[in-house]
């Protein structure tokens, strides 16, 4: 968890003077990037609207809008972009485990995890009551079997957001289970599609027997 023992500020005044503060002892332009994401990470700035047990500082939109205007303005990085950020580490402080918070979370601000979503499917497109992907339970571990497509840059991700059917016998909008899904296993397939220009940004996701364990969902 975050080592940030600060109070929150309350006023866009004060947080000005923690961001700079923060900004005169730790950023230095001869320090390598990981080192500076991993401390703006421990900070809490990254994602100030975060819980701060979890690397956030819990300030609201219009706080963290004012922090976010001081880092614009002193020309720093900030935490890469993407899923990650933007819907696996909201998803997983708001439903997941203490476990896969430490697990996860430091890791998507830091940049050593990149995500990607594997939700459409040929037949479902995003009506995600009439997805067929399955995941079937054997033991502590789930076993998944289906196809996914469009998924963007999947490819260079190190973990998916699935949606997986894992109870047929219910109603087609429940029975639904949200897995962080390990890319770089046995049994997972990613095709690129190419697009007109050449790109191939999106991807088909193809599952043969992979595995999701019990630390993968909830």
């Amino acid at each position: 968890m975050t080592a940030t023992c600060e109070s929150a500020p309350t006023t866009g005044e004060a947080v000005r003077s923690q961001v700079r503060a923060f900004l005169d002892e730790n950023f230095d332009r001869g320090i390598s990037l990981r080192t500076w994401l991993e401390r703006l990470a421990d900070s809490g700035w990254a994602s100030p609207r975060w819980p701060a047990q979890w690397f956030g500082r819990g300030l609201p939109a219009d706080l963290a809008a004012v922090a976010f205007g001081e880092f614009r303005k002193a020309r720093v990085p900030g935490p890469p972009a993407g899923l990650g950020r933007m819907l696996a580490a909201p998803t997983i402080i708001a439903h997941g485990t203490d476990e896969q918070k430490q697990r996860f979370v430091r890791r998507i601000l830091t940049g050593a995890d990149a995500w990607c979503q594997l939700f459409s499917e040929p037949g479902a497109g995003s009506d995600l009551a009439s997805l067929q992907a399955r995941a079937e339970l054997a033991g502590d571990e789930y076993f998944v079997n289906g196809q996914k497509v469009w998924t963007s840059g999947a490819r260079g991700a190190d973990l998916g957001i699935l949606l997986a059917r894992t109870d047929a016998g219910v109603p087609k909008h429940r029975g639904i289970t949200c897995f962080a899904f390990e890319m770089d296993q046995p049994g997972v397939e990613v095709r690129p599609l190419k697009q007109m220009t050449g790109d191939a940004q999106f991807a088909e996701v193809f599952f043969t027997g992979a595995r999701a364990g019990r630390e993968h969902y909830r």
